[in-house]
C-alpha cells in the first residue's frame, strides 16, 4: 500500500472504512520504525486510528509528522536518430565527390551525373498526401 495521506478522502466529516483505518495504521507504523514516535505515541495513535470514524480523526493523529514525499518523476528518454536519414546524405556526398574526381581526373563535366544527383535527392522526399497517423485499419 502506499502512504497514507489524508487529503485524498475528502472533507473532514467523510467517513473512513477499514481500508482506510489500516493504511492509516501502517503509516503510523514506518513513522514509529523511523524513530518519529515512541512506543506509547504508537500505541496511542494506533488504537485511535482503528476508532476512528472520519477523515478528520485520522488527519489529527499525522497533523505533527511529515507528509509522504512524492514519488520521483522517472527521466524522459531521449528519442533516438533513425541511421536511415543519413542514406540520401551519403550517397550525395559520394556522387559528388565522384563528380569531383571525374573532372579533375578527365577535365570533363560529367553532365550525366546532375539527373543521377536530382534522382538522389528525391529518393528521401515523398509525395501527394501524407498521412500523419499511421496506415488505417479496415473494418
Amino acid at each position: 500500500m502506499t502512504d497514507f495521506s489524508p487529503a485524498v478522502f475528502g472533507p473532514p466529516a467523510v467517513r473512513v472504512g477499514t481500508a482506510e483505518r489500516e493504511q492509516a495504521a501502517e503509516a503510523l507504523g514506518r513513522h514509529f520504525a523511523a524513530g518519529r514516535l515512541d512506543l506509547d505515541e504508537y500505541d496511542d495513535r494506533v488504537g485511535r486510528a482503528y476508532a476512528a470514524k472520519t477523515t478528520d480523526e485520522l488527519t489529527i493523529l499525522f497533523a505533527d509528522l511529515p507528509q509522504p514525499a512524492p514519488a520521483p518523476t522517472p527521466p524522459v528518454p531521449r528519442p533516438r536518430r533513425d541511421p536511415r536519414l543519413l542514406l540520401p546524405a551519403i550517397g550525395l556526398v559520394g556522387v559528388l565527390a565522384f563528380a569531383t574526381a571525374f573532372v579533375i581526373a578527365t577535365h570533363i563535366v560529367p553532365f550525366f551525373i546532375f539527373p543521377l544527383l536530382f534522382f538522389v535527392v528525391l529518393r528521401g522526399r515523398r509525395f501527394g498526401p501524407r498521412n500523419h497517423y499511421g496506415p488505417r485499419s479496415m473494418g
